[in-house]
């Protein structure tokens, strides 16, 4: 009984989240010390032997750093995305590379594909995210053809659609030509050719 009590005063002597976020200004940390903790989380996610030269290191962090801001995240989730997109390109190549040593084992080998493989599915459901959210995630359809039968009309032209496949009554208007394509059909003509083939 003691430890809840003393557990429920250490809870509300606790400041809730929002008002810890809200006092950004009363904590202590430059714009320098923030970008360094945003290369700090880049650099985490690379994998870096020790074996590397400085220059070879830093030329790593450089092109994970180009492959960050070439993403041009905006806003935080954007940002939280982007980081986690490096982190998966550096760890499907490094799986890539390990596959690829002279000397490693079929076994090896196959298992170092195998997590590539999921590693760069997860990177194309990570970029298709980042589309989503960014509104490119709108899909395209085209109709290569169309059967107009007699009597029928056809809208050739750009149809915009909203959510849900209905019209977006608030567009503006989206069709550019309206047409009547529709033509008689002579059927006895299309008999005729159909029996002489057969003959």
């Amino acid at each position: 009984m003691a430890h809840e009590s003393s557990k429920s005063k250490e809870n509300s002597s606790r400041l809730p989240v929002g008002e810890i976020l809200s006092a950004r200004g009363a904590l202590e940390a430059s714009d320098q010390q923030i970008e360094t903790r945003k290369l700090h989380e880049i650099v985490e996610l690379l994998w870096l032997p020790e074996s590397l030269s400085e220059e070879e290191m830093s030329a790593r962090i450089l092109r994970a750093l180009d492959l960050y801001h070439d993403l041009k995240p905006d806003g935080s989730a954007e940002s939280m995305l982007a980081v986690q997109m490096v982190g998966t390109h550096s760890a499907a190549q490094e799986c890539l590379r390990r596959a690829a040593r002279e000397d490693q084992t079929f076994e090896g080998r196959d298992m170092a594909f195998k997590h590539a493989h999921k590693l760069m599915t997860l990177y194309i459901q990570q970029l298709a995210t980042l589309d989503k959210h960014r509104g490119k995630g709108q899909q395209k359809v085209t109709v290569e053809h169309v059967h107009v039968h007699p009597g029928g009309q056809a809208v050739v032209g750009n149809l915009e659609m909203g959510q849900r496949g209905k019209t977006n009554s608030n567009a503006p208007e989206t069709v550019e030509h309206l047409k009547d394509v529709s033509t008689p059909v002579d059927t006895t003509e299309k008999k005729a050719s159909k029996i002489r083939r057969s003959d």
